[in-house]
């Protein structure tokens, strides 16, 4: 089961409503700094944790509006969840305040139950945590990151009955009240550091794997742990020993170095019946070359088990995605930042998925034929430069280099795909919309319906190229 749709208002900057139609896919986001992306993946997980504790709202209050805060999904078995809150009144410096929090008690057992599954086997991951790495003696550093955040609730074995969050708990609550017990505080630390040190020795040979395949780089790592508080790792680069990975291994590696761990765990260590990955612009360290590889993992390792967002500021990376990824198995949008002075409020976010067929649609019932027109011809565009692209048509290559016309990529593309005469003659009838690049306003009455045929051979051929791709 899948989340199909998320809502949300008043929340962060969210003043207004806003709808992310993710169709049950993955999802890439794509918005420039400020414009909510992180809010938008902050709110699912609020979301999630609210069914296992009282969360204080205040944090993610919209500052403009004083109305309540609002997220719901809609699941793909077509049940919503809402955000349920409550409210008490503390003392706080002298004064009596009303607190907002969210209500754990307010979800039904099928509501709980998914929402406690997906909060136990969801963090957000995102490069300001990645590169904690560089800090490795403070308390937030990648120990808190990776031990007491991701791993928290790892299932210690054989029982399974008890969470590596709760064994931290009882030590610390042993500390506080049995504060002499030096051998029971002494057994447990052991035992924490035993499990800790498991974990590390099962992942080691996928998180090499991961790592190496997002630097390019023959890099080897072990961590342990020999005292609770700091990580120790053993790094080889090329064979040779690296005392000092700070002074060795760049901002990309390092980079890397996290992602790698963090991918790795989840895939060897979430037994979550609903998982997700909530990756939130972690390639700000990666090399554009070695971006592709995360993708790649991404496919091969994640794609089908987990519903995963993206999000990024990069807009050339974000194009990358919607040309590398299947679109059948993700969608792609945009958010951005309105200026406006209704309601006393100085902008309202808003989104934008990159559908260029919805767009052709939706112009074409509210009688904008031209525009419709041109979204048509740009979704076939898209279509077949990206088929050339991956079947390595010379075609393809020489687009790179050079504006190679549309017409002529489509004749490549057409003698690659022998099978589909139907098709090919569809395209060539509506030849003047798709591959006519300045779409020109016919005014003829079945110039209307000519558009409404030519998104309907686009869909077609986009079913054909995706079905071929796949096969490949």
């Amino acid at each position: 089961m899948r989340i199909k749709t998320l809502k949300i208002k008043n929340f962060k900057g969210f003043a207004n409503e806003i709808e992310i139609d993710l169709k049950g896919k993955n999802l890439v986001i794509y918005g420039e700094n400020g414009s909510g992306k992180t809010s938008l993946v902050e709110a699912l997980k609020l979301l999630f944790d609210s069914a296992s504790s009282e969360i204080e709202l205040e944090k993610y209050k919209n500052v403009f509006t004083k109305q309540p805060m609002e997220i719901s999904i809609k699941r793909t078995n077509g049940e919503a969840i809402s955000l349920k809150t409550k409210s008490k009144k503390e003392k706080r410096n002298g004064e009596e305040k009303e607190i907002g929090l969210t209500n754990p008690d307010g979800y039904g057992d099928g509501e709980r139950i998914f929402l406690e599954a997906l909060s136990r086997s969801t963090s957000i991951l995102s490069y300001r945590q990645l590169m904690k790495i560089y800090d490795l003696s403070t308390p937030e550093d990648f120990y808190e990151l990776f031990i007491r955040n991701i791993m928290a609730y790892y299932l210690i074995p054989p029982r399974r009955e008890k969470t590596l969050i709760e064994e931290f708990q009882e030590l610390e609550k042993l500390k506080k009240e049995h504060p002499r017990s030096k051998k029971r505080i002494r057994e447990k630390e052991e035992f924490i550091k035993g499990e800790i040190n498991k974990i590390f020795a099962e992942i080691k040979e996928t998180w090499n794997q991961y790592t190496q395949t997002l630097t390019g780089d023959n890099i080897k790592i072990e961590c342990s742990l020999e005292e609770l508080g700091k990580l120790n790792f053993s790094v080889k680069w090329n064979g040779k020993d690296v005392s000092d990975i700070l002074s060795y291994l760049n901002e990309g590696r390092l980079n890397a170095i996290s992602l790698g761990l963090f991918l790795a765990y989840y895939k060897r260590f979430n037994d979550s019946p609903y998982k997700m990955l909530l990756l939130d612009d972690v390639v700000i360290g990666l090399d554009m070359n070695l971006r592709i590889p995360l993708l790649d993992i991404l496919q091969k390792d994640f794609e089908e088990e987990y519903q995963i967002i993206i999000t990024t500021f990069d807009e050339n990376w974000f194009n990358l995605m919607k040309q590398y990824l299947n679109s059948n198995k993700w969608e792609f949008m945009k958010v951005f930042v309105k200026r406006t002075d209704n309601n006393n409020r100085p902008f309202i976010v808003g989104s934008e998925h990159q559908d260029y067929l919805r767009k052709a649609k939706e112009y074409l019932n509210n009688g904008d034929v031209p525009a419709a027109a041109l979204y048509t011809r740009l979704e076939f565009e898209r279509i077949v430069l990206k088929y050339a692209e991956k079947r390595r048509l010379k075609i393809g290559f020489r687009r790179k280099v050079q504006k190679i016309p549309i017409n002529e990529i489509w004749e490549a593309v057409k003698a690659d795909l022998p099978k589909a005469k139907t098709i090919r003659k569809r395209v060539d009838t509506y030849k003047s919309i798709l591959l006519n690049p300045a779409v020109h306003y016919d005014p003829r009455p079945k110039y209307r319906q000519e558009v409404s045929y030519a998104i309907d051979v686009v869909e077609k051929l986009k079913e054909k190229i995706t079905r071929e791709l796949n096969s490949s």
